[in-house]
This record gives structure tokens, C-alpha cells and sequence, in this order.
């Protein structure tokens, strides 16, 4: 079985979204550098890889989904990884000096009770996550988004959405510091290109002013990355 094969038979209970500040024009060499020292090492010790992506006509950031079966798995791992092992004591250095800052980071588990390592499918080239705030009203949002907008998005053949909130669990390796905001609602959503991005987000803005009007009462704040591969 291949390390791809081992990783979507896994299911995911936390996931790192991690937003990387490189140093200017360092965006290709530092995903080289990633994939050549870290993806296979991280996979063995139980931290998988989920996506990496850019930011459109951005030099400067490596954005990446990292996934664990749950949060026991999370601190061994992260243990294991950035304080025992020989690839992080070799190649470390390398990649720091290449980053400005590494702490964008938002520790999330899913709503659902697991979701298969591979929901972001790589043949998917775009991925949106929306970032919405709910002061004092998650629990409603979280019932409006169930019954009606991820019914509303599946109408318009958007079906692999999937909903996350934040991992309000200890962080128990403060070395590397996660978003944890008890207020947080996130959708992430992959699209096979540019084209059926702008048709669906078109297909979007025609929901019912009912729906909209709803939303726009119980969210807070929206905020939303796009990023490719």
C-alpha cells in the first residue's frame, strides 16, 4: 500500500490549517524543499498531508492541510517529529530560514464525526475556505447551515463541502500556537478548476433572499481564502 493509499484510509478528526509567510520569491523552492525531506517522514509518524496550495499570483505564501486521527495521535506526532526525529534535527534550518512566520494556523475538527483523509480530492485544483464568526450564535448557524445552505449548495451540485469548527482541546505542544476560537464556523469546499469556481459562485449569489438575509443576521464576520494548487 502506498503512503497515498495509507493516508485516505484514515479518517480525520483534527485538522491544521496552516498559512506560511515565506520570504519573497521562496513559494516553489519551499514546497520542493517540503515535499523532497518532510511528506513522507510526517506520514510515518501519523501527520498527513492533506493539500498544498498557493495563493493566486502570490510569491509568498504555502498553504497546507495537515490531518490526525484525533489529538493523542496530534501531540505524539508533533513530539516524534519536531523534537526526536533526524529529518527535522537535518532539515529544519532549511525550511525556517526560508519563512518569515509559520504561527497561521487554525487547529479545527470536523462536524461530522470523522472525515476520510482524502475530502480534499487532489484532482481538485481550487479550494475556498470560508471563515465565518459567530458571536454568541454558532449553535444556530451551525443548524441553519445543516438544513438549509449545505441543501442549498448539493441543489447546485456543490456536494463536497464539509463544516468545521474549532479544536477547543488543549493545545499540548505550545511551541507551535493554533487559532482556537470557540466562535469559529469553517467551510472548505474544492473545485476542479477556475471555470467551475466562477459558475459556481454564480449559481451562489442567486440563493433565495430568505436564506441570505438569515445568514447575514447570525454571522458575525465572513472571511474567505482561495487558494490553487
Amino acid at each position: 500500500m502506498t503512503n497515498a493509499q495509507e493516508s485516505n484510509a484514515q479518517e480525520i478528526t483534527v485538522l491544521e490549517l496552516r498559512n506560511y509567510l515565506l520570504k519573497p520569491n521562496t513559494a516553489d523552492r519551499f514546497k520542493k524543499y517540503f515535499n523532497t525531506y518532510f511528506v513522507a517522514p510526517m506520514h510515518n509518524l501519523g501527520g498527513y498531508t492533506l493539500g498544498q496550495y498557493k495563493i493566486d499570483r502570490t510569491n509568498d505564501r504555502f498553504i497546507w492541510f495537515r490531518g490526525f486521527k484525533d489529538m493523542q495521535t496530534r501531540v505524539k506526532f508533533l513530539n516524534d517529529f519536531y523534537i526526536d526525529s533526524k529529518t527535522w534535527k537535518d532539515f529544519g534550518k532549511g525550511a525556517n530560514d526560508m519563512m518569515i512566520s509559520s504561527d497561521n494556523v487554525y487547529l479545527l475538527r470536523p462536524l461530522a464525526k470523522s472525515i476520510p483523509a482524502n475530502f480534499l480530492e487532489m484532482s481538485h485544483k481550487i479550494v475556498e475556505v470560508n471563515f465565518y464568526t459567530c458571536n454568541s450564535t454558532l449553535d444556530k448557524v451551525i443548524v441553519l447551515f445543516n438544513t438549509e445552505y449545505v441543501p442549498f449548495l448539493e441543489s447546485i451540485a456543490i456536494k463536497n463541502t464539509t463544516l468545521w469548527v474549532s479544536e477547543m482541546q488543549e493545545n499540548d505542544f505550545p511551541r507551535l500556537p493554533a487559532f482556537q476560537d470557540k466562535n469559529l464556523l469553517v467551510s472548505i469546499t474544492s473545485f476542479e478548476n477556475e471555470k467551475e469556481y466562477q459558475l459556481k459562485q454564480k449559481l451562489i449569489n442567486e440563493m433565495s433572499n430568505q436564506l441570505k438575509q438569515s445568514m447575514q443576521q447570525l454571522i458575525t464576520t465572513q472571511n474567505t481564502l482561495l487558494v490553487i494548487q
